[in-house]
């Protein structure tokens, strides 16, 4: 294997140029070629290494950087690899190791909102967003489970992009001797009666020294004079020694600067702080962990999960208050626990998994350049809703595809209530107004987006799409779902309520006016017995329409409502559509124990006719019937019940399921052996 690694910054005392160095090292080990892009290089090139260093002019970190992932994609054309990783977010890269937080969760939450107009916050979220866009390709080595999650939330990305890591410690971190703890102590000046106080890591300010520092002024006057803080890390201490003068305690502060001997200095504190603001893992809370030296941390930190279970230290927490802080400070210093703190840090040292992390990042990697590259199949909704009856498969068959192999991804103009989970999103809005206008302008829009993601297959919702390779407009229950649990029913205020559901996009399409109408003829003491519940869009005048027939209170409609929990309360589904299409939500309904109120133009009606769950009306609509049977239904509990057993007795057969996997086994048969353009409607 080839691989080449991209990193900003490589200096010694780097905590992702460390990384970068075992995971360089392992490859090595393995007899695979290793290539380092580096915009600076600090030190000596490591042995074995091809070192290709790119300097870049310029007076702004991020021009630079530009200028770098630019130059590193010319030399790459020229000279390919079979993986390129990125110790760095940019453009490019097929790994991203996640050695840095999530910049634009900061940004919106650290910052003021005028930073977000700035140049340099455009450069760092466009080369965030090159790598965990939804839509991206590039997998992502995770160190961190706390910021995977604030990237997922960030960016949409899909949970399979990510591959956990477990920690990365250098073995010989804990294996300073006493000799070596007292030397430090004897260069540092560290008398037997004084405590040292410990704060390792270059950046200072993420890391959040200020607040070390305020903590050192505040221990009480019988702690302060003989404790000694020192610092090791490479970084501009001048504002820290500015702050530490103002404190008074600058006489009590040394700068160590980067330092080769982090085991000894370890060995030789009495406490080790890391107070950060923000930080992805934070190594050194493992390093002194393992050392046997007590530690206090924020929780935010990474690793301060480790200091929780395993009870090495204290772990105050966020968000910050100084004053907390400050006991803590005091606490760990001085408190009768140290012994136990110290002594669980050392039995932590025998896990293994602590010093994994090369081994299984390069297992990855080795899997990602043998694999071959995910097809990607586009799935188009034109107006995405999770309660439109033609949209009700594609999360199903989107999940089934992923099973398969298949990257799937999901294009919409516009997209009401949840959109599809664990499925990559691209929205593309469009600004005509008329109906005709938004569909054209969206074909465009998809167009040009499908031809920059070249998917292998384009899936398409509706039937008004052109140029795609599978229809699935006319998918048909039963069959999209698994087969579901036993439903635990909502009842009403009283035993007596009876509970009409409704499920659509358009409820005035789903014919919601024939059923207010119908319950609005009811005897006054019947209508107080009714309540509506829907999941989907109903304009204003319709709700007026509500209460003039005295439905007004008793009608909750909700257009992001989740389907399946709104049948899951009702009694009786009502299904009665103006203009008929496929793939409702009836075979849900009987799922899910409700009868069914229907007409014969209704394709599902047919289900229902068979499983005797529910009434049928004939065709053409007559409200007259309609009015009829509903009261009936409501005044007869005992037909309700029986219907209700037909319905589960017919659904939960599982011969009746399995349709979204056979769509996504048509698409695999496309992708196998291309053809033209199909319909995968499928009958019930």
């Amino acid at each position: 294997m080839r691989v080449a690694f991209a990193i900003f910054k490589c200096f010694p005392h780097g905590g992702v140029a460390r990384d970068l160095r075992k995971l360089a090292a392992e490859c090595l080990a393995r007899g695979h070629a290793v290539r380092i892009y580096a915009m600076i290089w600090q030190g000596q090139p490591w042995a074995g290494v091809e070192l290709v260093n790119l300097p870049m002019p310029g007076l702004r970190g991020h021009v630079r950087q530009r200028c770098f992932a630019a130059a590193v994609a010319r030399h790459l054309s020229a000279n390919p690899v079979d993986l390129v990783v990125g110790m760095n977010k940019m453009p490019g890269i097929d790994v991203y190791y996640a050695g840095d937080s999530c910049f634009l969760a900061k940004a919106h939450t650290q910052r003021p909102w005028i930073y977000r107009l700035t140049p340099r916050y455009r450069h760092f979220a466009a080369f965030e967003r090159a790598v965990f866009a939804a839509a991206g390709k590039t997998r992502i080595l995770s160190i961190s489970p706390r910021e995977r999650d604030i990237y997922t939330t960030t960016h949409g990305t899909p949970a399979h992009r990510f591959h956990p890591l477990p920690p990365g410690l250098e073995p010989d971190r804990g294996e300073a001797d006493d000799n070596a703890a007292s030397a430090v102590r004897r260069e540092l000046g560290v008398a037997s009666n004084e405590l040292l106080l410990l704060f390792v890591g270059s950046g200072f300010v993420k890391k959040g020294l200020d607040r070390a520092l305020r903590g050192l002024a505040a221990l009480p006057e019988s702690l302060r004079p003989r404790t000694l803080f020192c610092i090791a890390g490479a970084d501009r201490a001048k504002r820290f020694r500015r702050l530490a003068r103002r404190l008074g305690v600058v006489h009590r502060v040394r700068f160590l600067g980067g330092r080769d001997d982090i085991p000894a200095l370890l060995r030789a504190a009495d406490g080790l702080v890391l107070p950060a603001y923000d930080e992805n893992t934070g190594t050194v809370i493992l390093e002194s962990a393992i050392a046997g030296l007590p530690a206090l941390v924020t929780a935010n930190c990474g690793y301060a999960a480790y200091v929780a279970e395993h009870n090495t230290g204290i772990v105050t927490p966020t968000p910050f208050d100084q004053t907390r802080f400050n006991a803590d400070l005091e606490r760990l210093l001085t408190s009768a626990e140290r012994e136990a703190w110290a002594e669980n840090g050392r039995a932590l040292a025998r896990q293994d998994s602590l010093t994994a992390m090369p081994a299984a990042a390069v297992d990855l990697l080795e899997r990602f350049a043998e694999e071959p590259e995910r097809p990607l199949v586009a799935l188009c909704a034109f107006d995405y809703a999770p309660t439109v009856p033609q949209y009700r498969a594609l999360p199903t068959v989107a999940a089934a595809c992923q099973e398969r192999g298949m990257e799937a991804r999901v294009y919409a103009c516009t997209v009401a209530g949840a959109p599809p989970a664990g499925v990559p999103l691209v929205r593309l809005p469009v600004g005509k107004r008329s109906a005709a206008g938004r569909l054209a302008d969206y074909q465009q829009r998809l167009a040009d987006c499908l031809e920059r993601d070249r998917p292998r297959c384009v899936v398409g919702f509706d039937a008004a799409l052109k140029t795609v390779d599978i229809r699935c407009e006319e998918l048909l229950p039963p069959g999209v779902e698994q087969v579901p649990p036993p439903l635990t029913r909502e009842r009403g205020p009283d035993g007596d309520t009876v509970v009409f559901a409704m499920v659509g996009g358009d409820l005035v399409a789903h014919g919601v006016d024939r059923l207010f109408a119908a319950l609005g003829r009811l005897p006054e003491q019947s209508r107080a017995r009714c309540r509506v519940v829907a999941a989907g869009r109903l304009a204003a005048a319709h709700l007026a329409a509500a209460r003039a027939f005295g439905m007004g209170e008793r009608v909750r409609i909700r257009a992001d409502a989740d389907p399946h929990d709104t049948l899951a309360g009702a009694d009786v589904f009502v299904e009665l559509a103006f203009q008929p299409s496929a793939n409702g939500w009836i075979f849900d309904a009987m799922a899910a124990g409700t009868a069914v109120l229907t007409h014969d133009q209704i394709p599902e009606a047919s289900l229902v006719r068979e499983a005797d769950a529910g009434v049928v009306l004939p065709v053409p609509f007559r409200q007259a019937d309609c009015d009829r049977a509903l009261a009936r239904m409501l005044d007869a509990p005992e037909p309700r019940c029986h219907w209700r057993g037909n319905a589960i007795r017919f659904a939960t057969r599982p011969e009746r399921y399995g349709q979204a996997a056979c769509v996504a086994e048509r698409i695999a048969a496309w992708l196998a052996h291309p053809q033209r353009s199909v319909d995968a409607s499928l009958s019930a």
